[in-house]
């Protein structure tokens, strides 16, 4: 199982005060040296290009001699070959699907053996699926509590959807329906909590932000026209669902 932590930019510079501490708490935990980073354009890994990668780089592993770098999307490739990587890799500041399914691929198939990311904004999608998979937060030294195993069991219904995409149709009735019925029940309409519920259940990138776009339109009180996709006591089944697995 892949070992996984992160820190939010924001945390690891302090408005330019804290890099090279913070720096060396991401060193400890990484191990020696060398240092692989994964990007998402190594031509712009470079001064020239004024590069935010670079730069955490720099602070990371001062000397260049320490430092491996390759992009991001060449992860994939790992898991397709039935290939383990034992050294800790960096991953700075991802952002874009293919790189983040990459990242998301290899992990699911164990393909890496630790993992630390650089965030770039603490609203970024990778955070919460980090949250969801029990990444350690190394600015706080803690972890999240574990997502609230009945949502992750209905986060399960959601993913068995995704064929469908969960934007609209039956994907889009079984989201909106689970996420009423839990509140309905007592359960807070927390677009966080369902998103870490949603990753831990297996969930991928390109439907967490349809995920994401649901429960926050829900959140603001528009109301969406479904059909109905689960009996009224959904959230009872999947509580025996779950007791029955125990």
């Amino acid at each position: 199982m892949t070992e996984l932590a992160y820190m939010v930019r924001e945390d690891w510079a302090q408005h330019g005060t804290t890099m090279v501490p913070q720096s060396a708490v991401i060193r400890d935990w990484l191990g020696q040296a060398p240092y692989l980073f994964a990007v998402t354009d190594v031509k712009k890994f470079n001064h020239n290009d004024r590069s935010a990668d670079l730069e955490t780089g720099d602070f990371i592993a001062p000397s260049a001699a320490d430092r491996r770098v390759f992009n991001v999307s060449e992860l994939g490739g790992l898991s397709r070959q039935d290939k383990v990587l034992d050294h800790a890799v960096v991953i700075l500041h991802p952002y874009g699907e293919r790189d983040l399914d990459a990242l998301g691929d290899a992990v699911k198939h164990d393909a890496l053996g630790k993992v630390f990311v650089m965030i770039w904004s603490p609203r970024d999608m990778v955070r919460a699926w980090l949250d969801g998979l029990g990444a350690l937060n190394l600015h706080t030294g803690e972890a999240l509590g574990a997502p609230d195993p009945l949502m992750v069991e209905a986060g399960k219904s959601m993913v068995n959807e995704e064929y469908n995409g969960l934007s609209s149709g039956k994907g889009k009735d079984a989201v909106v329906q689970l996420v009423r019925a839990f509140t309905a029940a007592g359960y807070p309409l927390d677009v966080d909590a369902w998103l870490r519920a949603y990753f831990a259940a297996g969930g991928t990138f390109r439907h967490g932000e349809e995920v994401a776009k649901l429960l926050g339109e829900m959140k603001k009180g528009i109301k969406h026209r479904v059909k109905d996709r689960y009996r009224d006591n959904i959230v009872e089944i999947l509580r025996d669902r779950l007791a029955a697995k125990a």
